[in-house]
């Protein structure tokens, strides 16, 4: 056998190898624990508590007043359109493991805020509570200066 013909043999085998493995794994990542926490926190039912309500709703209305001049009433559909709104917002979110208490009892406390890139387009952080399938939000910190009479 020449060398030729190993070196063809070889490049034949190695090929179909990479086909089998990215056949196998396609096009998956790695994700973070960070990530993967993000996400579990989104794919649970979230409850908002009153106070959460008023200040999702008053940080909403400011960006739908901005860009768009009107100002919207609350009602329970526009509450649960806001939540349906701040789960897909929450991709652009972290968890800050420094100021959160996982193992709290009996729900874990997570401090939640917007990623570095994404800091400049959301004003307000919160802590998030994980208890089992739901996830329960009290308060929204509001970063930026917005007139909400939330009590």
């Amino acid at each position: 056998m020449t060398f030729l013909r190993r070196l063809k043999l070889y490049g034949f085998g190695f090929l179909l190898g990479l086909v089998i493995v990215y056949g196998m794994f396609g096009t998956r990542s790695c994700t973070s624990v960070n990530e993967m926490k993000m996400q579990e926190l989104v794919f649970q039912e979230i409850e908002l508590s009153e106070k959460a309500k008023c200040k999702l709703t008053c940080v909403e209305n400011e960006w739908i007043e901005k860009n768009y001049g009107k100002k919207v009433t609350r009602t329970d559909t526009i509450d649960e359109l806001y939540k349906q709104l701040l789960k897909v917002q929450l991709r652009h979110f972290k968890v800050n493991y420094d100021v959160s208490s996982p193992r709290k009892e009996p729900c874990g406390e997570y401090f939640v805020e917007p990623q570095t890139e994404f800091a400049e387009q959301y004003k307000f952080k919160m802590i998030m509570l994980d208890c089992d399938s739901v996830t329960k939000i009290n308060d929204i910190h509001i970063t930026a200066s917005l007139n909400c009479n939330c009590q």
